[in-house]
């Protein structure tokens, strides 16, 4: 049996490196000393981490619209006090939000739109009299079908083309 291991990403590997940085007078002492210190590269070398690091347990792949939400999207709401709104964990001692309480989210999100994108179409046809008009509204919205599956959904090639065509 071979197992693919995958580098951490990114994301994962500068929250690490801030936790392991130097103490405060809040965090108390987090930095690791010894030659292992250095396994996950530190804040001010981002890049300086260990070539043989591997994720044993990687986040789950979505679609982008969810990768965007936890990737860009959570991290400023922390920064702009979302953070306030839920308890800091007893055993990390930050405040956190599950991945999975992520995809929920976005799961609603997408649903909800899905579910309004036809009937806006139609709305928007129905009060529109001119015909070449409804044609080029029907291609615009054709066309946002397909960003919307690449965005929302994760869809292959030939899954919107198949959409779309038909």
């Amino acid at each position: 049996m071979i197992l693919k291991f995958q580098a951490p990403e990114e994301w994962d590997l500068e929250h690490i490196q801030n936790f392991l940085e130097p103490a405060t007078a809040n965090t108390g002492p987090l930095i690791l000393p010894g030659p292992d210190g250095a396994t996950w590269g530190s804040a001010a070398a981002p890049k300086s981490y260990s070539s043989d690091l591997v994720t044993l347990c990687p986040r789950q792949k979505e679609d982008p619209f969810s990768t965007w939400m936890s990737k860009v999207a959570l991290p400023n709401m922390f920064r702009y006090g979302c953070n306030r709104f839920k308890k800091t964990s007893r055993k990390h001692g930050v405040v956190g939000y599950m991945d999975s309480s992520i995809l929920k989210i976005t799961h609603w999100l997408t649903s909800i739109f899905a579910s309004l994108f036809p009937i806006v179409s139609i709305l928007v046809l129905y009060c529109v009299h001119s015909m070449p008009a409804r044609l080029g509204i029907i291609a615009g919205f054709n066309i946002l079908l397909s960003v919307c599956l690449i965005g929302f959904a994760g869809a292959k090639r030939s899954e919107v083309f198949a959409v779309t065509a038909a």
